[in-house]
């Protein structure tokens, strides 16, 4: 017990040193290039406030009102076959799977974590929510990546069937082996007033989260560029062959964070089933989001990052089989004056996201007074 416990110790002080020794790799990076630190950050906050905070808070309180008022029961009742059949989950699972391709990255993890919570699914049903129901919003790759950053809504759509159909490949996937479930008997209604502070409250923290993650992995991004550890990335990347070396660096980004893939990918113009992987596979920085949304992870960290790598191949293969099928597409459509960054600057919304921000973190502040006195 003893050795153990030294073992143990040891290894947390070892994991210490190097926390440590981090720490101060990171602060002296932060000392000796500011500059492009603080012009990355700010671009990101521009890009939450103008894009992000605006199009995604409303589909993550949809999809939180649909848990909380019984509404994802209730629809599920009519559609519950194809989630019970097709994916092998339960009827209640319909809507949030639905909502997980249309309303943006956390949107499935979050109705998956407050079914878990109400414990409407298992851990294991939660988990396999989590190996699929990680995509892009439509929002966000349709009128934003499509519309504005690359010149053409037909990409847009295109990308977006792309990942759809992986996705949803990829789900059937997940469920093969797993029997049937049974069908949910119908539950009590529920009070719909709750259910709407209820979902704006949980649609607040979401997307605080979710602009600070941003906001740090631009940061951590320009680091890492700064330093030439991004370049050395990309050059063992493009080592293996498989990619040239700019389609390496688009990699690389969309790797890390998908807005950051987004603005390096359009200004080095890869190939567009390049931004399909990148859109399938989600970043680093999304997938911290998601795990932050449930107290322990209900997947393996193994398993989801290999349906994460499945999902940006298979949509990688899928967007070429459609623009084969629909030709007409895409590969000449990109814009070479249109930018990430310069999308977000122009877009003209930053009042209405700064305001819509500043309200979700008033709201969270006055529910959780409110909850400490009852």
């Amino acid at each position: 017990m003893d050795t153990v416990r030294n073992r143990l110790q040891g290894f947390w002080g070892g994991a210490a040193w190097v926390s440590a020794f981090l720490f101060l790799c990171v602060m002296g990076a932060l000392l000796s290039f500011p500059r492009a630190v603080q012009s990355s950050v700010k671009n990101s906050i521009l890009y939450c406030l103008t894009v992000l905070v605006p199009s995604l808070f409303p589909f993550l309180a949809l999809t939180g009102f649909a848990v909380h008022s019984g509404a994802s029961e209730v629809l599920g009742n009519r559609l519950g076959f194809l989630s019970r059949y097709v994916f092998r989950l339960p009827s209640v699972c319909a809507v949030p799977i639905f909502m997980s391709f249309i309303g943006g990255y956390p949107a499935g993890a979050k109705a998956a974590s407050l079914l878990l919570e109400q414990e409407k699914i298992d851990e294991e049903q939660a988990g396999r929510m989590m190996l699929f129901c990680v995509n892009p919003g439509i929002a966000f790759v349709v009128t934003f990546l499509g519309g504005a950053v690359l010149g053409s809504f037909r990409t847009g759509w295109f990308l977006f069937l792309a990942v759809t159909i992986s996705g949803v490949v990829l789900g059937v996937f997940a469920g093969l082996f797993h029997p049937v479930p049974p069908k949910e008997a119908p539950s009590p209604a529920k009070t719909q007033g709750n259910a709407l502070i209820r979902s704006a409250m949980d649609a607040s923290s979401s997307v605080v989260k979710m602009c600070v993650c941003i906001v740090l992995f631009s940061g951590l991004s320009a680091l890492l560029h700064s330093t030439g550890i991004f370049q050395l990335f990309s050059r063992l990347a493009a080592a293996t062959k498989l990619v040239t070396p700019v389609e390496a660096a688009g990699l690389v980004s969309f790797l890390l964070e998908v807005t950051e893939g987004v603005g390096a990918a359009s200004a080095l113009r890869v190939g567009p089933q390049f931004f399909a992987f990148g859109l399938a596979f989600g970043g680093l920085c999304v997938h911290l989001q998601i795990f932050s949304l449930f107290p322990v992870f209900p997947a393996k960290k193994r398993k989801f990052y290999l349906f994460r790598f499945l999902h940006g191949g298979l949509a990688f293969g899928c967007y070429l089989l459609i623009e084969k099928l629909l030709p007409g597409g895409a590969t000449a459509a990109f814009s070479s004056a249109v930018g990430v960054q310069q999308v977000t600057v122009l877009s003209g919304t930053l009042a209405g996201g700064l305001s819509l921000l500043l309200m979700c973190m008033a709201f969270l502040l006055v529910v959780s007074k409110d909850e400490k006195k009852e």
